[in-house]
């Protein structure tokens, strides 16, 4: 069957990590660096992230985990009420986006914490809802990747079938289960945002028509809205 729709993945794919902040966490609050998770950018084994990935750890719980480590060493520090998001795009992706929402694909976003990392009224002030013909939270629809019916509702609020989708995480259990569901999948590695934006563009065939129209600005708000990547709000 024919891919007729790309369902994203939000964090660490459209926004960097919280871990490619943690850096300048530590700098504003006078932490010694290191101090907080790095995930896969740890210099050595992060195993909490590994279990994430992996599928053996909910991902709240990690952050639940090393929110109350930090705590514990008198350290108050949290990613979710800590890091502004707006500026934090990733440039490559979102040019991506831009190139897929001028093909023939429809394009969806299925997301388990946007509602944690921004607000539950992301959705009403998001300068992007117009690059997506469908957005699923997990909080609206009582499931969390990598559950089947997060994938199922995704491809239905495209009004496609799940065989019809081209799904893209950056961990690899919710990789795995939308490929259980019926989906293609492609890993995004945010060591290599890049190189995935490149695969994910070659695997839906826009190719260099797609790379060139990566190249436009980018800019929020529609077609008429105006200003760039530094649109956005506080998480």
């Amino acid at each position: 069957m024919s891919l007729r729709a790309v369902v994203w993945d939000m964090g660490g794919i459209l926004y960097v990590t919280p871990f490619e902040v943690a850096a300048e966490l530590e700098a504003a609050n006078g932490l010694a660096p290191g101090t907080l998770p790095r995930g896969p950018f740890a210099d050595g084994d992060d195993r909490g992230y590994a279990e994430v990935d992996a599928g053996a750890l909910p991902e709240p719980e990690y952050w639940r985990r090393s929110r109350q480590n930090l705590l514990t060493a008198g350290i108050d520090v949290d990613v979710q009420r800590d890091i502004r998001w707006e500026g934090r795009e990733r440039t490559e992706v979102f040019r991506a986006l831009h190139a897929i929402a001028g093909s023939r694909y429809r394009q969806g976003l299925l997301t388990n914490d946007a509602s944690a990392f921004l607000g539950p009224d992301w959705r009403s002030r998001w300068p992007w809802s117009h690059l997506f013909d469908a957005m699923v939270d997990s909080v609206d629809i009582g499931v969390r990747k990598p559950h089947p019916d997060a994938y199922r509702a995704a491809a239905d609020a495209l009004r496609v079938a799940v065989e019809e989708c081209l799904f893209v995480d950056d961990l690899t259990v919710n990789v795995d289960a939308a490929r259980a569901a019926g989906m293609a999948a492609l890993r995004f590695d945010v060591m290599d945002p890049a190189g995935s934006v490149a695969a994910i563009l070659r695997r839906i065939g826009l190719g260099p028509t797609g790379a060139s129209r990566a190249n436009r600005p980018i800019r929020a708000g529609g077609s008429g809205g105006g200003g760039g990547l530094a649109l956005g709000w506080r998480a």
